[in-house]
C-alpha cells in the first residue's frame, strides 16, 4: 500500500434494522450526527468505528445491519457484509468472484470434506477493494481513536493493568501516559535535532514544536481553575496540584478524567492525520466544557477529523451546526415503504 489516508469520505449502509438504507457524506473535519432517541446514532457510529479499527462489527451489530462500507480518500474502502446463502450458492459465486472464492476455502479448512453437507450459511465477513490489504496495514494507513464516554467499573480484577486503575477511563488514562511520555521523547529528539543541525540558532522552531504540547497544558490548566488545579510541570507524567498537594489523573472526576482522556488521545498523535469517534462525548461534561470541546481538539490537532453523535446542543453552538447531520437526511431508501 503506497497512499496514506488521512480522512473517511462517505460511509453507506445496507438494511439497518432490515429497513433503512443510509449514504453519510463527511466532511474533512468535523461531522455530527444528531437525531432523536431510538433513531440509530449510536448503532451507526459503533458499526463504523468498529470495523475501520477492528475490521469487522460486533455480533450485537451485525446482526441490525446487512451491510457497511467506509469510503477513505485515497480511494480504498472497508467492506463489511452480513452473508446469509447456501453452499450451492456460494460455490457459484466462488467461480468469478475471489471474496466466495475464500469463504469456500475458509469453509473447508473448518469443516473438512463435510462443509457440502451446510445447508445454509449465516456469518458476517470483512473484505477490501484491495484484497491483498489486511486491517493491520489499514492501521498503518489511518490512526482511528475510539473514546468512551462511560466510566465503568471494571469489575474483573485481572483486567487491571495497575492498582490505581479501577474504571475504564482509569484504563484508558494508563494507557495514555505510556503514550504521553513517548510523544514527549519524540518532541525533545526532534528538537535536538533542530538544534544541532542549526548550529543552536533555532529557538523559534524548537519552540513552533513544543508548541501543541504547551496549548494542551494551558487549556487543561483552564477547565480545571475552578477546582484550584493545575498540572505539575515539572513532572513528565500527568500529575496535578492543588495548592500543597498533589493529585494523580486517577483521583479526577469522572468529567474531568472525561476531558483529558479525550485531549491527551489528540495531543499524542503528534499533529498526524487522525479519526476520532466519541459516541455522546457531553456524557459528565459541563455545560461549558461541551461548548468547547469541538474547537480544543481541533487546536491541539487541526488534522483530526471529529465523528462524534451526540444529544447535547451545546456540542455545537460554538460555530458547528453546519456540521450536524440527521439520521433521517441520511436515508436513501425505506425498504417497509418499497415494499407498498
Amino acid at each position: 500500500m503506497n497512499s496514506k489516508i488521512s480522512k473517511i469520505l462517505k460511509v453507506e449502509i445496507k438494511s439497518l434494522w432490515k429497513r433503512f438504507d443510509l449514504i453519510w457524506n463527511l466532511q474533512p473535519d468535523v461531522n455530527i450526527l444528531s437525531g432523536i432517541n431510538g433513531s440509530g446514532k449510536s448503532t451507526i457510529l459503533d458499526c463504523i468505528a468498529c470495523l475501520v479499527s477492528l475490521g469487522g462489527l460486533p455480533k450485537k451489530s451485525s446482526k441490525l445491519i446487512q451491510s457497511v462500507k467506509v469510503v477513505f480518500d485515497n480511494g480504498k474502502f472497508i467492506l463489511f457484509e452480513q452473508i446469509n446463502d447456501t453452499i450451492k450458492n456460494l460455490e457459484l459465486k466462488a467461480k468469478t468472484n475471489p471474496k466466495y472464492k475464500n469463504i469456500i476455502s475458509d469453509l473447508k479448512d473448518k469443516e473438512g470434506s463435510d462443509y457440502k453437507k451446510i445447508r445454509d450459511v449465516s456469518f458476517g465477513i470483512t473484505s477490501f477493494n484491495d484484497l491483498k490489504m489486511t486491517i493491520e496495514e489499514l492501521r498503518s494507513l489511518i490512526k482511528v481513536n475510539v473514546i468512551s464516554t462511560f466510566d465503568n467499573v471494571i469489575r474483573e480484577i485481572g483486567r487491571r493493568p495497575d492498582e490505581n486503575v479501577k474504571t475504564e477511563l482509569d484504563r484508558d488514562i494508563f494507557s495514555l501516559q505510556k503514550q504521553y511520555l513517548d510523544y514527549q521523547l519524540n518532541i525533545g529528539k526532534k528538537a535536538f535535532e533542530i538544534v544541532t543541525q542549526n548550529n543552536g540558532q533555532s529557538q523559534e522552531e524548537v519552540l513552533n514544536i513544543k508548541k501543541q504540547q504547551e496549548r494542551f497544558l494551558e487549556i487543561i490548566d483552564n477547565l480545571f481553575k475552578d477546582t484550584d488545579k493545575k498540572i505539575n510541570r515539572k513532572k513528565n507524567e500527568i500529575v496535578f496540584v492543588s495548592g500543597t498537594d498533589e493529585i494523580t489523573a486517577y483521583q479526577l472526576s469522572s468529567g474531568e478524567k472525561q476531558i483529558l482522556v479525550i485531549l491527551l488521545t489528540v495531543l499524542v498523535q503528534d499533529n498526524k492525520p487522525s479519526i476520532i469517534f466519541m459516541d455522546e462525548p457531553e456524557i459528565s461534561l459541563h455545560f461549558d466544557w461541551q461548548k468547547k470541546l469541538i474547537g480544543y481538539i481541533k487546536e491541539i490537532n487541526p488534522n483530526t477529523q471529529i465523528i462524534l453523535a451526540t444529544h447535547s446542543p451545546a456540542v455545537i453552538m460554538e460555530g458547528w451546526r453546519d456540521k450536524v447531520s440527521d439520521v433521517r437526511d441520511l436515508i436513501t431508501n425505506d425498504r417497509q415503504k418499497s415494499k407498498k
